[in-house]
């Protein structure tokens, strides 16, 4: 077949149209061959997740820790509301009145009676109408209050500043949550894509043999039913590698949503090291455990605090306030609009202390300081039981940390032994030894062994997370 300039030449078409075509080709092609490269390119430099890279990224764009950290700002928000409310509080006024209708009041006619008997007036009204005021009236003016004696006050503050405290607390324990979760889907990943790596090493080996014996079939040397076994088998294993990938899929979009990274992008994880893994599980060093390094006490703690300064807070409230307060204003009347002889203005001002002393509150604030004791043993209560729930979780992991690291040693071992088998049955098969169903047996055994490795090393890694947050060391894993 002619290439199509070619053909177009042939057809004798004019030469600026060649020109024009063979242009567009060569601009094609070279498009066509760019977006390959940039495909490639993005293919192979697609970058690779560490856990430290993971966590550094979850710590960043995770959706719940950044809430939590939202709750550390305003708790300092409501710190310094507090603060505001002991500094001078001043504010200004103005008005302006039109009075349509001027004030009056009744009194005694005493102008009739004060005139001599023979002027005044009998058939005078007792009493007369005086109007007050004039038609407009305004000021302006400015107001200071600063409280000097306030105990509920003072201790609102310190009740604002350990709410504060408690609220960066938070923010520690929710990032020791989120490294911990991080890590855990982190390593089941990693164990994961192991076993499939493993079960494709088996898959191989049964694809040989079912090449090999699809020869032998050939030739007349074996069965037909013993060819088809060994196909399903193939399947199976092909069907169980597919679960184990999709399982590996699901572990990665929990993980995307962990770091709070896009679940529609792509993710990496660097191959798991069986030399880590091993050498971790060789080493048996005891993490100390001390209830003052957990977060989740300390929590406890801030807690007991902010609940002894509200039972302080009740008390206070039978304790006088003393301010002192200051207004200065500067008005102005007049009949006219602020014009003529009645247009008149003059300052007033105030300085003075208000002193609130309480006396009887029935009952209501002795009520308050019950109930705060009452809530003050609860949490002491609650505090005992974190305590021993901790201690318990931190038990509970170094017996699963050494029960794991005896396992990973025992599921090495019978890895090893169960390819030994698989490849001594396929021998003995070959020999006329053993027969089919000795093969596939051994080659299931094999697939269940890599399984139960890769999960001993997993259930390793769990256990390992669970300790290193258990004794108040997780944020390590950031920088190991």
């Amino acid at each position: 077949m002619k290439p199509m300039y070619k053909l177009i030449t042939h057809r004798k078409f004019p030469k600026h149209f060649l020109i024009l075509f063979r242009k567009t080709l060569i601009i094609k092609t070279i498009s066509v061959c760019c977006y390959i490269s940039f495909t490639v390119t993005n293919l192979f430099s697609q970058e690779t997740y560490s856990l430290q890279h993971c966590i550094e990224y979850a710590v960043k764009n995770n959706r719940n820790l950044k809430k939590a950290q939202y709750d550390k700002e305003k708790a300092a928000c409501a710190r310094t509301e507090v603060l505001g409310a002991l500094l001078p509080q001043v504010g200004g006024s103005a008005n302006l009145n039109n009075n349509l209708k001027k004030a009056k009041f009744i009194m005694p006619n005493f102008m009739n009676s004060m005139l001599p008997p023979n002027a005044q007036n009998p058939d005078a009204p007792k009493y007369m109408t005086i109007e007050m005021g004039t038609a407009y009236n305004a000021n302006i003016g400015v107001a200071l209050n600063q409280q000097i004696l306030n105990f509920s006050l003072f201790n609102a503050l310190d009740i604002a500043k350990t709410a504060e405290k408690m609220a960066e607390l938070g923010v520690e324990s929710s990032e020791e949550d989120l490294i911990a979760q991080t890590a855990t889907l982190f390593y089941a990943i990693q164990s994961t894509e192991y076993a499939v790596k493993q079960i494709d090493k088996s898959i191989e080996l049964v694809n040989k043999m079912l090449q090999t014996m699809e020869v032998n079939y050939t030739n007349g040397l074996v069965k037909k039913v013993d060819v088809d076994r060994l196909k399903v088998n193939v399947v199976n294993l092909m069907t169980q590698k597919t679960a184990i990938q999709n399982a590996a899929e699901i572990q990665k979009n929990l993980l995307k949503l962990q770091m709070g990274l896009d679940v529609n992008q792509s993710i990496m994880l660097e191959p798991i090291c069986l030399n880590i893994f091993e050498q971790s599980s060789e080493k048996s060093e005891q993490h100390p455990f001390s209830i003052e390094s957990q977060t989740p006490y300390l929590l406890i703690k801030k807690k007991q605090e902010i609940i002894k300064l509200q039972r302080k807070s009740a008390v206070y409230e039978n304790l006088p306030t003393l301010s002192l307060m200051l207004n200065y204003q500067y008005n102005g009347v007049s009949d006219q609009f602020f014009k003529g002889e009645t247009n008149y203005w003059y300052p007033v001002s105030v300085v003075g202390l208000s002193l609130r002393i309480p006396v009887f509150s029935g009952f209501s604030r002795h009520s308050k300081i019950k109930q705060n004791n009452i809530e003050l043993l609860k949490s002491e209560e609650d505090a005992l039981i974190l305590e021993q729930s901790l201690n318990m979780v931190y038990k509970n992991a170094q017996i699963k940390l050494e029960d794991s690291r005896r396992t990973i040693s025992l599921q090495r071992d019978n890895q090893n032994l169960a390819e030994e088998v698989l490849k001594i049955a396929e021998n003995n098969f070959v020999l006329g030894v053993s027969s089919m169903s000795d093969v596939l047996n051994a080659s299931q055994s094999l697939v269940q062994a890599q399984i139960s490795y890769a999960n001993a090393l997993n259930d390793y890694m769990k256990a390992y997370i669970e300790l290193k947050k258990a004794d108040g060391s997780i944020r390590d894993l950031a920088t190991e």
